[in-house]
């Protein structure tokens, strides 16, 4: 007895001598004082570092701290070991040298730590060179130049670029005989001169006063001498005994709903229009809103040297028939252009289409869109800011009203020659937070269930707290599928969901982080190329059934209560989708259909007698029907 068990032990040994552990992932740099948190998709092992005084790293968490520059070896151990270097980079003195300039010149920048790399931005107004730190200043403004040593080791330095060239002369480009006006020059310069050209027909003083002596034409001079040199801005003017309305330009239509922009030759006028139940307009902006279908003229009225003049221009507005609404940007400003898609969906086929988009520019808190040619269908709205990367918070794309899921978003039954406006898209915003908490998983593609191939790159990813249903970061999978988030708070349930156009998707759900437990490598997802569905692979083994997924529904015809029954080999959710003869959806809601045999009831008494398509699909059941409901 006491040989055999020898022998087992002695198995028990080599198998975990023999076990193979996956490459450590996460960033293997830093510089002194940042951290970086490595990951291992096998659980429960110990870290350990070659030289904790230049890196040292959590017994159990992965976290790596950079000590001192160099280099450390970090292992990590279960059974067997794997391990990577890890590089930390010295954290940069403050720059040296002159970071004032005018256009044209140079500036040598130095600092105490070598080995680093220079950058400057924005590079239209100074660059600089990566190794030598020579600074070369283009054209008048600000910009920052930048010394890295290493990940995310970085000092810099504001660089004024200051030029000859003199700014512009803003003001009136006309006065009355007899009447002064003022002008000022917007490059900024103190101490500069005033000239008329002609002083028998204006005048101007030492702070820029204009006034008119007689009717003709003048050009007034602002002369600067600064720090670069002196420059010369030069400002014509008309000097005048009448008034004129100047013309104003822009569209001559505009549907209901929609807006438009008028501009006019002259300043200082007030806009209106002669029928505000037809168009409104701002009274300064000159931007015309169409209220409903007609004509109305819009007037511009100046006062001037022979009191007041107006300038007229009527619009059509026309009806509107299409989908219009804002994306609202709430809590943060957002400046910039925003992507929007109208969207159709195939209830029996689960895919997604966009048959229009367009750009629109955001305000700050809002953008208008409006697609006038949506023919009669079921439509989604999709809103998404054109970033040049996506960052772990901001906002992210959502649907109309506010949903960032597809199957959750809220569904425009559109019928053409009506117009549906007003259907706002609230920007969903990922919240920034901190703690240790850690995960990650990968994202790979089969042709359906049960089968693997290469990695989805480029999906998007989004990791939930499932007790409020706030949205905590985003990321998109990587070249290799891989996807990870850190920096998030234990003592939480998360969930992380995918999101891909034209594919049904489900949550890893039920991710509970602790200060025990604060990491999670393994929550991994399949994308079913051929069912059109990503779903999660749950860690652990689960017995594998042979009964096949099936579902029913009954009784058909119904009086509006409908039931739904399955029996099915694991733990699915279903999306439900009821269309009428049209096509278009008029129900829809989800059931989580538990392993084994189960039923639910659907409450159809809203819709009205007639035919109806259901549709009922997850990872594995594709069923669709005809049901009557009768009265």
């Amino acid at each position: 007895m006491k040989k055999q068990i020898t022998l087992t032990l002695l198995g028990l040994i080599m198998s975990a001598a023999s076990f193979a552990l996956d490459p450590i992932r996460g960033i293997t740099s830093a510089c002194v004082g940042a951290t970086s948190t490595l990951s291992d998709t096998t659980t429960g092992g110990t870290w350990s570092s070659s030289d904790p005084s230049i890196a040292s790293v959590g017994l159990s968490t992965g976290v790596v701290t950079g000590i001192s520059a160099g280099t450390a070896t970090i292992t990590y151990t279960l059974g067997t070991y794997v391990t990577t270097t890890f590089t930390v980079a010295a954290t940069p003195g403050a720059i040296s040298g002159t970071t004032t300039l005018c256009a044209g010149t140079t500036s040598t920048l130095s600092n105490p730590t070598p080995g680093g790399t220079w950058t400057c931005s924005p590079s239209y107004i100074a660059t600089i060179d990566p190794v030598t730190g020579v600074l070369s200043a283009h054209m008048a403004g600000y910009a920052t130049v930048y010394y890295n040593t290493g990940t995310s080791c970085t000092v810099s330095a504001s660089i004024t670029v200051n030029d000859t060239r003199g700014g512009m002369i803003v003001g009136p480009s006309s006065v009355c005989v007899g009447d002064s006006v003022s002008l000022f020059d917007s490059s900024g310069f103190l101490g500069g001169t005033w000239s008329s050209s002609d002083i028998t027909k204006a005048t101007v003083d030492i702070g820029g006063m204009v006034t008119g002596v007689s009717g003709g034409s003048v050009v007034i001079t602002f002369t600067t001498s600064g720090p670069c040199g002196t420059a010369i801005s030069t400002h014509p003017m008309t000097i005048t005994t009448t008034t004129s309305p100047g013309t104003i330009s822009g569209p001559s239509t505009v549907v209901a709903g929609g807006s438009i922009s008028l501009t006019e030759s002259v300043s200082g006028g007030t806009w209106s229009s002669s029928n505000t139940a037809i168009a409104t307009i701002g009274a300064t902006s000159g931007i015309m809103t169409g209220v409903t279908a007609g004509t109305a003229i819009m007037s511009y009225t100046v006062s001037g040297c022979s009191g007041l003049a107006s300038a007229t221009y009527p619009v059509t507005v026309t009806a509107f028939s299409g989908i219009s609404g804002n994306v609202n940007f709430t809590g943060v400003a957002y400046y910039g252009a925003v992507k929007v898609w109208l969207i159709k969906y195939n209830p029996s086929t689960f895919m997604l289409s966009a048959s229009d988009s367009q750009t629109v520019y955001s305000s700050g808190t809002s953008a208008h869109y409006s697609f006038s040619t949506a023919v009669t269908d079921s439509y989604r709205v999709k809103a998404a800011v054109i970033d040049s990367i996506m960052t772990g918070t901001g906002y992210i794309p959502t649907y109309h009203a506010n949903s960032f899921y597809w199957h959750d978003a809220t569904v425009i039954n559109h019928v053409a020659g009506v117009g549906d406006i007003n259907k706002d898209i609230a920007m969903d915003y990922g919240t920034t937070t901190s703690g240790p908490g850690f995960i990650a998983g990968d994202v790979t593609t089969g042709a359906n269930k049960g089968t693997s191939g290469s990695p989805a790159v480029g999906l998007k990813m989004y990791v939930i707290n499932s007790t409020t249903n706030q949205l905590i970061q985003q990321t998109i999978t990587d070249a290799s599928g891989h996807y990870s988030f850190s920096n998030l708070p234990v003592g939480a349930t998360y969930k992380i969901f995918p999101e891909a156009l034209s594919y049904l998707t489900f949550a890893y759900t039920s991710i509970d982080l602790t200060s025990g437990a604060p990491s999670m490598s393994a929550a991994s997802f399949i994308q079913h190329t051929i069912s059109k569905t990503i779903t999660p692979i749950f860690v652990g083994v689960r017995q594998i059934k042979s009964v096949s997924s099936s579902v029913a529904t009954f009784p058909n015809p119904t009086t509006g209560k409908l039931n739904v029954s399955w029996e099915t080999n694991k733990d699915e959710a279903a999306a439900v989708v009821v269309t009428d003869v049209t096509g278009r959806e008029v129900y829809t809601t989800s059931v989580n259909m538990a392993e084994g045999a189960g039923m639910t009831q659907l409450d159809l008494n809203n819709l009205g007698t007639g035919l109806y398509m259901i549709s009922i699909k997850s990872a594995s059941i594709n069923y669709n029907n005809k049901i009557q409901i009768v009265r």
